[in-house]
């Protein structure tokens, strides 16, 4: 019939409109590999692509700052949500350019000065506007980062230092924090005020040292890296309910891990409106037009 072929060709109208709402997700880590004290030479921390169904690890490369290609150990890695571009921030230990804001390349861990951080910084992330922020260990507070220079603006009060802490921000723009350790407690930070209020206690963590850093899955899903602080560190993909505070192991990660992030690529799994494009709102706008024409068509003609 007729309606059936208007129906078949809209319908494949409606199809990229589809594709633009995939994407997908790679999940990155960065280790932070310092070299033995006496030892000749540094050595660069790796970037890796986390599989979840199978909790193996692939080496992209060694992390190193071009165009000299001096190695870098990194600690904390974050994806600005519009622009796309891998953030790292380095270790206060790394062999070069310590406590620095750098630009990554995902597909091959080289890296491009940003600046030097005016404070030191152990995790940063991402808010859904493209603010960075990072959690400063040495006062305990949250700072947010310049991506144009490293320049770090503190938020709150200062208080006695902390353990280096994992911090992660959800679709909804709230901050957790691991401020006190894998047996301490899932803490949420003010984005506004810095203020921090007290969570669910953590438990289950397979090593009682650190959660050295944390990072959302695009479906809401908390993961972290769970070491167990030694040198080389062992380090555990954890993920955690934001809830209740439970950690359950997901697999093992190369030795020395210290940094997490999604990249994402493509949309949404379900874009609004609001967050489509102008050509995407366009198509689906006639669609609809076209389809309740159709409709109407249908029904009277079923009358007559």
């Amino acid at each position: 019939m007729a309606w059936r072929a208007f129906f078949a060709f809209f319908l494949a109208l409606a199809n990229p409109v589809v594709a633009v709402a995939q994407g997908t997700h790679t999940l990155y880590a960065a280790s932070s590999r310092i070299q033995a004290a006496g030892a000749q030479g540094a050595i660069a921390g790796n970037l890796y692509t986390i599989s979840l169904g199978s909790g193996t690890s692939t080496l992209v490369g060694a992390i190193r700052l071009l165009p000299e290609g001096k190695p870098l150990a990194m600690t904390g890695l974050s994806v600005h949500p519009i622009s796309g571009v891998f953030y790292g921030i380095t270790s206060p230990q790394s062999p070069n350019n310590p406590r620095s804001l750098v630009i990554v390349d995902p597909a091959t861990g080289n890296s491009t000065l940003v600046g030097e951080l005016s404070a030191g910084v152990s995790d940063i992330t991402f808010d859904s506007s493209g603010a960075l922020y990072g959690w400063i260990p040495a006062t305990s507070q949250l700072g947010v980062i310049s991506i144009t220079s490293g320049a770090v603006s503190f938020l709150g009060r200062p208080a006695p230092s902390s353990t280096p802490a994992g911090i992660a921000i959800d679709n909804n723009n709230v901050a957790y924090l691991t401020r006190t350790g894998a047996t301490g407690t899932l803490d949420v930070v003010d984005l506004q005020s810095g203020v921090v209020k007290t969570g669910p206690p953590l438990t289950g963590a397979p090593f009682p040292s650190v959660i050295n850093s944390m990072s959302f899955s695009p479906s809401g899903l908390l993961l972290a890296v769970n070491s167990n602080a030694g040198s080389p560190a062992s380090t555990r993909l954890v993920a955690i309910n934001t809830a209740s505070g439970a950690v359950s192991v997901i697999a093992v990660l190369p030795d020395d891990t210290d940094a997490l992030t999604f990249n994402r690529s493509g949309r949404t799994i379900a874009p609004t409106l609001s967050t489509m494009s102008p050509g995407a709102r366009v198509v689906i706008a006639v669609i609809s037009v076209v389809l309740l024409v159709l409709a109407g068509m249908l029904l009277l003609r079923h009358r007559k």
